[in-house]
């Protein structure tokens, strides 16, 4: 007999199971979880080879939720062409800073971490945090001034 004695509760009752029965048992109800909870969830995966960010919103929205939410969709009059430029020059604004400045950037607006939480994750003091912030900020204010 094993060290370890493994049970499942049915019906409010404790049955005592071998372990592979255990483990099946909670592999397929991580799994149901996975597919009726998880996948419901949006996320934000980064790539750690690209360092790029990328958004997965959940496989179910409403448009009920859409509005709790307090989506905007997408004005009829502008253009796709133009929220593209947008992006692309917004790509091309991050692009110029460090890449210190970038993951200070990262962390704090993409991944939308307290700054206690990125001076942490950065190892870094928060007054330095801020003070790197501040600076890339205002590097990316002038050049979209200039650009734009």
């Amino acid at each position: 007999m094993s060290d370890k004695d493994f049970f499942l509760y049915i019906d409010g009752k404790s049955v005592k199971v071998s372990k592979e029965v255990y483990q099946e048992y909670y592999r397929s109800k991580r799994k149901e979880q996975y597919f009726m909870k998880d996948l419901k969830k949006e996320n934000t995966i980064i790539d750690q080879e690209t360092q790029r960010i990328k958004f997965l919103p959940s496989r179910e929205v409403s448009f009920e939720q859409l509005l709790e939410f307090d989506v905007s969709f997408a004005d009829p009059k502008e253009h796709l062409e133009d929220v593209v430029i947008r992006s692309i020059l917004l790509e091309q604004a991050i692009a110029i800073l460090s890449p210190e400045e970038q993951k200070i950037i990262r962390e704090l607006y993409y991944m939308g971490k307290s700054e206690r939480e990125a001076s942490s994750a950065l190892h870094m003091a928060r007054t330095t945090l801020q003070h790197r912030r501040d600076k890339a900020l205002e590097k990316l204010r002038e050049y979209l001034e200039k650009n734009f």
